[in-house]
């Protein structure tokens, strides 16, 4: 058994893991060991040699803990360079990590309003649901298995595409997965590699340069300004590469900014991309338009269909982000190399909510009903936090808003917007997400998604204009 001393002095070696505890969670060294381990990993470790002149046999560490360590370290050094590069740390999805502090804090009473994930707390559409329910009692229909989707959804959606963008789209263009966050993970492995490079904006979501890293890819990054909203094209001229870049990413309404790329803004990244690349569409958010009509590359770029990638999914104005069911819209060759990759990876995705989605199509009420609720969010927390030392960027559509917070973060201390976050959390109980999450370190991202919203916002107006937010070492929260 380890005593007291010995924990001590591991913990003084890593101190910088701050969330070990010694309340008798370890009933054995071998456990305790195996615990630090994940947690170092945890940390950003990306191999154990750095740590293995602390852990020799003894007095530290037992023999039998040594040679687990040692076995650990043998099989940490035969995986591949670029799975190592993705082990937890920096890539850790904060998003996540703080919404799970927000529970740890209600579950022990306290009052918390969780602005984090984009999951909409207006229930999901009736004429949905009914679909669902009617077909979940049928014993043949819940036996349907289509890799691809099922045809009848391919269908709705080509016809929903073609009725609304004059798209011009058929079946055979339409693939069907479990939401749409899978697609990008097989298309990034389809299109590109090693020796390739991948353009996002900046800032980003998450899951482009996390798919990015998964296939090997050189991450290039063409810049948002995210005080206008607009896409900066000399940067999108000076990083794309007409012989080495294989996938352009392209995200309107965007995450996290809620800026809108103008149909001027598509029409300067095509003539630059040149038919050299393909162009990936992420349009989760395109009916959730605050203020103008949605233009589809689909619709206003005709001569480009065949490098042109559309990416859309149910969980956002649609309201069905836990069923789990997205599409893309691609050339029949890319969907033909889908359907293979799902065949042997997917197998297929639940017949009765696919059957849903028809209906979701069709109903225009309810996303107009979200979009409403979300530009009057919008609009509040713009004029409730203006003129704090954090700047609100009003957003043009989505689901989230910005705030700009490096000036603070500077004059209180904070690294990050990831101390900031969590000094919010614990001092006005609002769960907010670091900015690091997008590649915008200082800033912060708010989701609308909360009857209590605008209450969320009074309290970050009262934590920013509080003298209780000036910063004390305590209430920085280590990793």
């Amino acid at each position: 058994m380890w005593t007291a001393a010995c924990l001590q002095g591991i913990l003084q070696c890593f101190d910088q893991i701050a969330c070990v505890h010694m309340s008798g969670l370890f009933g054995c060294c071998h456990r305790f060991c195996s615990r630090l381990f994940s947690l170092i990993v945890k940390g950003g470790g990306t191999s154990l040699t750095y740590f293995n002149a602390f852990l020799t046999p003894s007095p530290i560490v037992c023999p039998t803990c040594y040679t687990w360590f040692q076995s650990k370290n043998r099989v940490w050094e035969k995986m591949p360079r670029i799975i190592k590069d993705l082990m937890p740390g920096d890539l850790e999805f904060q998003m996540f990590v703080l919404d799970e502090l927000a529970d740890e804090l209600i579950a022990k009473g306290a009052d918390v309003l969780k602005l984090t994930i984009g999951v909409t707390e207006l229930f999901m559409p009736k004429v949905a649901l009914d679909v669902m329910i009617e077909k979940l009692k049928d014993p043949d229909f819940v036996r349907r298995v289509y890799p691809e989707g099922l045809p009848e959804l391919r269908e709705a959606i080509a016809q929903f595409y073609n009725r609304r963008y004059k798209a011009d789209i058929s079946i055979d263009n339409v693939i069907v997965n479990t939401g749409s966050s899978p697609i990008f993970r097989n298309l990034f492995q389809l299109l590109s590699g090693p020796e390739y490079e991948i353009m996002i904006p900046r800032p980003y979501y998450a899951l482009y340069m996390y798919c990015a890293k998964l296939a090997g890819a050189t991450i290039k990054f063409y810049d948002i300004d995210i005080n206008t909203k607009r896409v900066d094209i000399e940067s999108f001229q000076q990083n794309f590469s007409s012989e080495r870049t294989s996938l352009v990413v392209v995200n309107s309404p965007g995450n996290p900014v809620g800026n809108i790329v103008t149909p001027d803004e598509l029409r300067k990244i095509y003539e630059i991309v040149n038919h050299q690349a393909y162009v990936l569409n992420d349009e989760i958010y395109n009916n959730t338009m605050f203020y103008d009509e949605f233009h589809s590359p689909l619709e206003i770029l005709p001569d480009h269909r065949d490098m042109t990638i559309v990416t859309n999914s149910f969980s956002k104005g649609f309201r069905m982000y836990t069923k789990r069911v997205g599409f893309a819209i691609l050339p029949t060759e890319l969907q033909t190399n889908l359907r293979v990759i799902q065949q042997h990876t997917l197998l297929c995705t639940d017949p009765c909510y696919q059957y849903g989605m028809i209906a979701a199509l069709a109903d225009e009420a309810n996303p107009a009903e979200l979009t409403a609720v979300y530009r009057d969010r919008a609009q509040y927390t713009t004029n409730r936090l203006e003129g704090t030392r954090c700047t609100p960027i009003g957003a043009e559509g989505g689901f989230y808003a910005i705030l700009r917070c490096e000036e603070w973060n500077k004059a209180m201390g904070f690294p990050s917007s990831k101390e900031l976050a969590r000094d919010i959390l614990n001092k006005v109980h609002v769960a907010v997400v670091p900015g690091t999450d997008f590649g915008v370190p200082h800033d912060l991202r708010l989701a609308f998604c909360n009857d209590r919203y605008n209450e969320g916002i009074d309290r970050l107006y009262d934590y920013f204009s509080s003298a209780n937010a000036v910063h004390e070492s305590e209430a920085v929260y280590a990793q």
